[in-house]
């Protein structure tokens, strides 16, 4: 029995090994997968305490402050029996990790009192590393809190008694920084110099040198050295180039132009600026863009190139401009997509009766003007046959003519008959000529008619249109005003009748208690069927689909309906489906309200190719991972819209926890905590 619980500690600890080397090897979101998959399944107390400190480091990565700190809490709840070295150490990192949380969420005090936790138990048991870290956190907190001489005094300890020399670094640093907001600027450089000596002997720390340099600066500028500011930009500069850091580059450059703008040194600066342009184009830094644009404005003011410095405001305001308006932008197009889908979805059957009605309206029309032409065919052919009956008989009488005079002379009549030959055949010309001229200018006459009355026709159904849309919508509003409004009164009426009923009759009962002690037995009963009338009640509002499917199939059999409309492929797992089957129908219809809500944003919005849900129910608490591979947004730059605000909504309902982490280009994630018990 003994060596099976030794192999089961030896195998978990393995494990717990492998998320850790996944964690610290860019595999960040493959360790909180399978932590969170096999944390349930742990029985040993230390692998259970390393990982849920492993998650709690997760979520402190990716500024999910509040479980990180749920997380810790675990971690220290699960570590009670241990009692070792390894339990002390980790029990310190603990406070340390609360401490780093709780100074993020801006609840300094609280912060405080880990950092000084940690220290007491670090100095107890001769962890001098961890003590002077967390010495150094302390001095931090101090700083924010306003207390300068309490954060200089602890900085100056971990300097003359830690070997660690990032904490050496950083307290010089921080005490540079302190001592530049008092003023004391030689006193800051001479801290500002030691840290740059120690960034000088190690080649990683290349980016934390440039800051130092542009600090030291900074002091220089504001005792009023602009030469030695100049010389101490300028090293900064050629450093950031040298390890690529361009943005830095541009920063430094910015401040040095603004140096010899002030010393009137325009042709420097001239030069200096119109370089910061070209790099901020190239780069994309708009800040940086725009500050070159001011500068080169200011610079062609005092030169008096008056086209100039106006050409170099108009793009300063452009990216001003559209930089202030960008997030209004987004906002408005939003709300405009929004809005237009719902107007399509509306219109869409209006809109194919319409068409339907329109095409027989069309159709019907088309057989009118076919049958009208082919009166007018008609009429014209029997016009053209009584022309031709006249023309038949002037031929006979001219021929009559030409026989009695034939008789007088021969001569005469051929010269006759040559003569009536040559009349008959332009007569007839003429004859046929004014008809058809007829008919033609009758034919476009006709047109001219069809195609303003097809005008005509076209303003009308347009109106007609706006008008069936605009009835449509009060028809739906008012539709579903009278749904809520009989639904309610469904409502009311069944609490009434039931629930009021049996709770007037509990107060008289409770009225007569006294003389009557034997009815207490009758008051429980009609207490249970009180109860259980509300039930049914609040059971009966739910869908149908809630009450009569699992949850986990209702999710699976939506899942399908999504891929088969979309080319998005969605992996989902569950654990433990029994359990979430067995969650309360109330908060299953909630959780299938949010899902839907998620994958419809993914579909309109997110552009993705892949979503990712985990639903597991561990430890008497839900959590809920949704993770897509879209386009993502700036967490940081947007407001909720409704849908989101929606899903807090609900799950703040049950005391839960909502994170989004989401950038540009990198996907969406969105993590749901729910506590089962209150």
């Amino acid at each position: 029995m003994a060596q099976t619980t030794t192999s089961i500690i030896e195998s978990e600890g393995e494990k717990v090994d492998q998320l850790f080397y996944y964690f610290n090897n860019g595999f960040e979101k493959k360790a909180y997968k399978e932590a969170h998959h096999v944390l349930g399944a742990f029985k040993s107390e230390k692998a259970i305490t390393n990982t849920n400190l492993l998650l709690a480091y997760y979520h402190s990565k990716y500024v999910a402050m509040d479980s990180s700190i749920y997380y810790t809490h675990q971690a220290l709840k699960s570590k009670k029996n241990i009692k070792d070295s390894l339990g002390v150490r980790l029990t310190i990192l603990s406070y340390q990790l609360l401490a780093l949380n709780n100074k993020n969420k801006g609840l300094y005090q609280e912060s405080k009192k880990w950092h000084i936790k940690g220290a007491e138990l670090s100095e107890k048991h001769k962890e001098t590393n961890l003590y002077y870290t967390h010495l150094h956190g302390l001095a931090s907190t101090y700083v924010t809190l306003g207390k300068t001489e309490e954060a200089l005094a602890l900085f100056d300890k971990c300097i003359a008694f830690s070997n660690d020399e990032e904490l050496i670094l950083g307290s010089y640093i921080n005490l540079g920084s302190i001592y530049s907001s008092l003023s004391n600027y030689e006193k800051a450089n001479a801290y500002l110099q030691k840290a740059k000596d120690i960034c000088e002997q190690d080649t990683h720390r290349k980016q934390a040198l440039v800051n130092v340099i542009i600090n030291i600066g900074d002091n220089y500028l504001s005792q009023g050295e602009t030469d030695k500011a100049l010389t101490a930009f300028y090293e900064a500069k050629e450093i950031s180039r040298d390890n690529r850091s361009y943005n830095l580059e541009l920063i430094i450059l910015g401040k040095i132009g603004t140096i010899l703008f002030n010393e009137k040194r325009d042709s420097e600066a001239l030069l200096i600026f119109s370089n910061t342009l070209i790099k901020s184009l190239n780069l994309g830094n708009l800040d940086i863009e725009m500050n070159s644009y001011l500068m080169l404005e200011k610079l062609s003011l005092r030169k008096g190139d008056y086209r100039s410095a106006y050409n170099y405001g108009k793009h300063y305001y452009e990216i001003k401009d559209s930089i202030e308006n960008s997030q209004t932008e987004k906002e408005i197009n939003s709300l405009e997509v929004k809005f237009k889908t719902l107007e399509k979805e509306k219109t869409i059957k209006l809109l194919q009766i319409e068409n339907l009605n329109k095409s027989l309206h069309i159709k019907n029309k088309d057989a009118d003007i076919e049958k009208y032409k082919l009166q007018e065919a008609i009429i014209a052919k029997q016009n053209e046959n009584q022309v031709l009956q006249l023309q038949n008989g002037v031929e006979k009488r001219k021929n009559e003519i030409a026989l009695l005079k034939e008789k007088e002379t021969l001569k005469a009549l051929e010269l006759d008959r040559e003569k009536t030959i040559k009349y008959i055949v332009l007569v007839a010309f003429f004859i046929l000529l004014v008809p058809i001229a007829g008919l033609l200018i009758i034919y476009y006459q006709k047109l001219q008619a069809q195609g303003l009355l097809n005008l005509k026709e076209k303003e009308i159904n347009e109106q007609q249109v706006l008008s069936l849309k605009k009835d449509q919508e009060i028809k739906l509003i008012k539709a579903s005003i009278r749904g809520q409004d009989q639904e309610r009164k469904k409502i009311a009426q069944e609490m009434h009748d039931s629930v009021g009923g049996n709770l007037a009759a509990i107060k008289l009962q409770f009225s007569q208690l006294s003389n009557h002690p034997d009815k207490l037995k009758l008051i429980y009963s009609q207490l249970d069927d009180t109860y259980e009338q509300v039930r049914n009640i609040s059971h009966n509002l739910l869908p149908k689909k809630i009450r009569e499917n699992d949850f986990v199939f209702l999710i699976k059999e939506y899942i399908h309906t999504v891929e088969d409309a979309s080319e998005i492929q969605c992996n989902v797992s569950f654990y433990d489906e029994e359990k979430i089957n067995s969650l309360n129908k109330i908060l299953q219809n909630e959780l299938f309200s949010i899902f839907q809500e998620l994958t419809t944003n993914t579909l309109k919005y997110a552009k993705a190719k892949t979503i990712d849900i985990q639903l597991d129910l561990l430890n008497e608490c839900l959590f809920f991972v949704y993770e897509d591979d879209g386009i993502g947004f700036d967490v940081s730059k947007t407001t909720l819209g409704i849908g989101l605000t929606n899903i807090k909504n609900r799950i703040e309902n049950y005391n839960g926890k909502l994170h989004i982490d989401s950038k540009a280009n990198r996907g969406t994630n969105i993590h749901i905590e729910i506590p089962l018990k209150a």
